[in-house]
């Protein structure tokens, strides 16, 4: 094999590789345009589908800083059950942009984060949150070997303005999300999360996420399907969730 084609081919390896850390780790920014479609299931019969397009444009700003700004744009259809007085509603949800960056520290850490906001647009009243909040992160990643990454994460969300009086939202979320490389561009990723909502008398609630991914070869496109469950009880059963992620690479000219 031609030394070329050895460098080729570890690269397109490792663009796999970081495309599918990127999935659950804040602290890898590439760009990439994305179609998420959720399930959510409650236990009084009410199902919610959420379709959301996401845009990420991540951009250089020294060989150890990347930048990065998103936009995220729902379409929400709300089923309810057959015994409740409400019809059927579906329309666009609430959009959220924001921006971020992040750090690469040596060969196996990174540091990053971002502020987003949480804009109260929803084309329908009933989807809409009520409140525009601001989202802050912080996330610590790690390559513990080839094949494992964890990225530990603090977010932290308030909401600034609060309408048709709606209750004031302030809650932290410590996370801990797991990324395992398998071969021929799979993987797997773990997330427990756990939230205290401190308008809530500082109550805890516990989650849980297990997701399987899979890099199209030749193609910088990852298809991914994720299961959330909680383990503290609510009115949710379960969230299912399937993402279809392009990535657009970086092309870079070998010396």
């Amino acid at each position: 094999m031609l030394p070329a084609a050895e460098v080729a081919t570890d690269s397109d390896a490792t663009a796999a590789e970081e495309q599918l850390k990127q999935l659950n780790d804040r602290t890898i920014v590439g760009s990439y345009a994305s179609l998420d479609t959720e399930w959510d299931e409650f236990k009084h019969g009410t199902e919610k589908a959420t379709w959301t397009a996401t845009g990420l444009w991540g951009w250089p700003v020294s060989e150890r800083q990347d930048w990065a700004v998103r936009f995220k744009l729902p379409v929400v259809y709300e089923r309810r059950n057959e015994a409740s007085d409400h019809a059927d509603i579906s329309g666009l949800g609430d959009i959220e942009v924001g921006t971020g960056t992040a750090f690469r520290l040596n060969q196996g850490w990174r540091t990053g984060g971002g502020i987003e906001l949480h804009a109260d647009t929803a084309s329908n009243p009933a989807l809409r949150e009520g409140v525009w909040r601001l989202h802050t992160l912080w996330a610590v990643g790690h390559d513990i070997t080839k094949w494992l990454t964890v990225a530990p994460t603090v977010e932290y969300s308030e909401s600034v303005a609060e309408e048709h009086d709606v209750a004031s939202q302030r809650y932290l979320e410590l996370s801990l999300p797991t990324t395992f490389i398998l071969p021929y561009d799979w993987s797997v990723g773990t997330k427990y999360k756990a939230k205290i909502d401190f308008e809530n008398g500082d109550h805890w609630i516990h989650t849980v996420d297990l997701g399987i991914a899979k890099r199209i070869s030749n193609i910088p496109l990852v298809l991914s399907a994720t299961l959330e469950k909680s383990l503290s009880g609510g009115a949710k059963k379960f969230q299912i969730s399937f993402t279809i992620t392009y990535y657009f690479e970086r092309y870079r000219s070998t010396k």
